[in-house]
């Protein structure tokens, strides 16, 4: 045996039988290596057999590899939480006897562990089982290098005697011995793997060969086909056998005959082709687009081809969508430039359209000041139209829209629609059985009919057939992949068809854009399809043409199917025009029209109170000014707009009803395109009899949609995410409290003292002064606040139950904020 040499000096104090069973066992360790076990099981064998039968010896090995890094551990009987403390031992000169050995190399002996107090790792969890001494040796390789460490564990506090230490001599080596050939034989199983490895992309090629979907043939330098793969054959249909020895370019279109050559010759001359694409024969009279790539080598040329036809057409879809997209942004660009002139446009109709209501309740003797006033008045109403166009093509007109029932309002049109097309002009509409409902607003609905069949009849001067068709559709992805516009899903499609002069491609591009018309001059604005469009996407439609000159005009209308039940029309827009006593704040920063609405409002009975901007409005109520109706312009300067002014105005009048009012739509007030549920608006220009009616309306309930319930709580919410504040007020809104937001805790110290406050509900965490810190300067206030601390983190909880407060779990919803305001109203 090769140990012979090692174990001639210690043969004297080594018993024949040790060394005999622990070669035995490395002899076993070493076969079962070569079966293909483990190292560590290998291991665990020559450590069982070096434990013997004594008992109170229990052995471990700790592998290192060549940057000296822990990288494997046997220990077949030592306990779990102690082999789990002695891999967590880091490399380097660790107070451990392992580290110290792996480090210096040389053996390290302790004798009674619980008087090492410099050694930390695994020392406390030998003791607690009983393990009083530790021997470690280190494992040394065949070129003197660090394989591992062996260390013994013994219950009773000694050294080792020269027995001990020769025999743990010989076992690092045999251990060295397992280690080593454990290495070589990962060594081989390497070397087989990239054998097989090789082998087998040999294989993977022959099969990429004969399964590739791409073309893969080689030709020589004069373009002579040697070989092809079988997808030759099926994306060209042509046969291996009639191919073999064609000249390649023969089969190339005329067309494309010519730079195909030139680039044969480069890969002739040895130039690489990346991309070429020609149109290549396939069959006798079919041709299909191929994007080749070829390689010269060692006199030949590797090619691979693949069929781009339908690349190729996708990209000519794209293309048209792209085109689509294009004309969507101009319209969406102009669309912007029209909603602000529009909205500039009706204050100045406004202050002219009050004046003259005015002015004409004093001229009452006055006939023919009265018919100039009326027809002063004709002419504004003409503007607001043209303005009320405008915004729709802006998609920026207030929309209330209702479920309806597009085949029951185009019959109560129809009359209307026959009187408007005249009598050369057949009319007829088919409704389909079963029809869905679609969310839109009515009013406005009515004006696309009657505008697109005005537009018909001007196409149908001598006379013709007007077709309205409704239907149900249901788009998918590939019926709206041409279309940046328009979304899959469920639509009522109202189809609109004339058999007028028809419209080509050019006029067609244009139709939609604001004031373009084919009419003569005078005879249209040039609005009545922009308004159509920017209604129709406000709703969540699309529109597309289909036309040609000579053969009539389509228009396809496509508006998403609603699910609610049919709605009625709002009755506040009939009845008297009534005043009344009470007290209304108008917020206006336009002068002239303020002036003009005060003097309205006064002539109606009401005492009205006025201010430029939100900010001076709100510190008009907060000195104790009380008013029945808030009447507010929407776009408003100052830090305070109209939408936070009617918030805060109904924290210190809970009673208090709000109109707001504005030539133009803002998100402020809008949701998806449409008004809030729980906004009034009162667009510019208005007539005085819409106002006072509109007055009457709000007046008549003042328990609003929205408004906070008065049974409910008043809260002080405290968050300094934004869109987390906003979200949370909406849901205690929704649960019928009375909210007032704050981003800060600085910015809530003020607003603890407001009357009637009963809870803080605040975020722990916040950017200068805490939550916890506001909480007790409100527990501290008189009377003192209840608190909901809010977090995200788990142990905020137990700060929120020690300090008294409730705790609410971020994220929340409707139901946990519901539950905690309940737990709260409980105690």
């Amino acid at each position: 045996m090769v140990y012979s040499s090692f174990i001639l000096s210690p043969m004297d104090t080594v018993q024949a039988h040790d060394i005999f069973h622990l070669l035995d066992a490395e002899h076993q360790a070493l076969g079962a290596v070569a079966a293909g076990a483990g190292l560590e099981e290998a291991l665990a064998q020559l450590l069982l057999a070096l434990q013997g039968d004594a008992g109170d010896v229990h052995g471990c090995v700790i592998l290192i590899d060549e940057a000296d890094r822990f990288c494997g551990f046997s220990a077949p009987s030592l306990p779990a939480d102690l082999c789990l403390a002695l891999q967590l031992d880091e490399e380097g000169p660790q107070p451990s006897p392992f580290g110290a050995a792996a480090f210096t190399g040389a053996p390290v002996y302790c004798g009674d562990i619980a008087r090492e107090p410099g050694w930390s790792a695994g020392r406390k969890e030998a003791m607690l089982h009983g393990y009083r001494a530790c021997w470690v040796a280190p494992v040394f390789g065949a070129h003197g290098h660090i394989l591992g460490v062996l260390g013994l564990f013994s219950q009773l506090a000694r050294h080792p005697t020269q027995l001990d230490i020769d025999t743990m001599t010989l076992a690092a080596r045999c251990i060295s011995h397992v280690i080593e050939r454990a290495r070589l034989e990962r060594l081989a199983g390497h070397h087989a793997a990239l054998e097989q490895r090789l082998q087998q992309r040999t294989a993977e090629r022959d099969r990429l060969w004969r399964l590739a979907t791409d073309i893969m043939l080689v030709t020589d330098l004069r373009g002579v086909i040697i070989a092809v793969n079988p997808a030759w054959s099926t994306l060209l249909a042509r046969a291996e056998s009639d191919t073999l020895g064609i000249d390649f370019l023969s089969l190339v279109h005329p067309d494309d005959l010519a730079a195909a050559r030139r680039e044969l010759a480069r890969l002739a001359a040895g130039a690489t082709t990346l991309r070429m694409e020609n149109r290549y024969r396939r069959g006798e009279h079919d041709y299909r687009t191929i994007a080749w790539t070829a390689v010269p080598a060692e006199q030949l040329i590797h090619i691979v081809g693949r069929d781009v036809t339908e690349e190729q057409e996708a990209q000519l879809a794209l293309q048209r969508s792209e085109q689509a997209l294009l004309q969507a942004q101009k319209l969406e660009s102009i669309g912007k430039l029209t909603g602000g002139v529009a909205h500039d446009f009706n204050n100045v109709l406004q202050i002219i359209s009050g004046n003259l209501q005015l002015l004409k309740l004093t001229v009452a003797g006055n006939p023919q000041a009265a018919s100039r006033l009326d027809s002063a008045e004709s002419a504004v109403a003409r503007g607001a139209r043209l303005s009320l166009q405008l915004l729709a093509f802006a998609r920026r007109q207030p929309l209330r829209p209702l479920a309806t029932h597009l085949g029951h309002l185009l019959a109560s049109m129809q009359e209307l629609i026959r009187r408007a097309v005249g009598e050369l002009i057949f009319e007829e509409t088919f409704v389909s059985v079963g029809l869905w409902h679609v969310l839109v607003d009515p009013n406005q609905m009515e004006n696309v009919l009657l505008n697109m069949a005005i537009n018909a009849r001007d196409a149908m001067a001598q006379g013709g057939r007007l077709t309205f068709s409704l239907s149900n559709i249901t788009l998918d992805q590939a019926a709206v992949a041409s279309h940046a516009d328009a979304l899959p899903g469920q639509y009522v499609l109202l189809t609109i068809t004339d058999t007028g002069q028809g419209m080509d491609a050019q006029v067609i591009a244009q139709i939609f854009e604001p004031f373009f018309t084919t009419k003569k001059e005078g005879e249209g604005t040039g609005l009545g399809l922009s308004m159509a469009y920017g209604f129709i996407r406000q709703s969540g439609g699309h529109i597309r043409v289909q036309s040609a000159p000579g053969a009539g005009t389509t228009f396809k209308i496509y508006l998403p199917r609603s699910l609610e039940p049919l709605a009625a029309m709002p009755q506040w827009r009939a009845g008297p025009v009534l005043g009344g006593f009470e007290t209304i704040l108008v917020v206006e920063d336009d002068a002239a029209v303020r002036n003009t609405v005060v003097d309205m409002l006064r002539g109606l009975g009401y005492t009205v109170l006025q201010a430029d901007d939100g900010e001076s409005a709100l510190r008009q109520l907060q000195a104790g000014a009380s008013a029945d109706l808030l009447f507010t312009d929407v776009v408003m300067p100052g830090p305070v707009g109209s939408t936070e002014l009617a918030r805060q105005a109904r924290l210190l009048l809970p009673g208090l009803a709000v109109l707001f009012t504005s030539g133009y739509t803002y998100n402020a007030i809008m949701r998806d395109g449409r008004l809030a549920p729980s906004v009034e608006l009162l667009s510019k220009p208005y007539r005085r009899e819409d106002l006072a009616r509109r007055i009457r309306h709000l007046l008549a309930d003042r328990r609003l949609p929205g408004a906070p319930d008065p049974s409910g709580r008043r809260i002080l919410l405290v968050e300094d995410n934004a869109d987390a504040r906003e979200m949370t007020m909406e849901m205690l809104n929704m649960l019928g409290h009375t909210v007032h937001g704050a981003a800060s805790a600085e910015e809530a110290v003020p607003l603890l003292a407001l009357p009637g406050l009963e809870i803080l509900l605040t975020d722990i965490s916040l950017p200068a002064m805490s939550g916890l810190e506001l909480a007790r300067l409100a527990r501290a206030g008189s009377p003192p606040l209840a608190v909901i601390l809010a977090s995200g983190h788990g142990w905020a909880a137990s700060v929120a139950h020690g300090s008294g407060a409730r705790f609410l779990q971020k994220p929340f919803g409707l139901e946990e904020l519901a539950g905690v305001l309940a737990r709260l109203e409980r105690g």
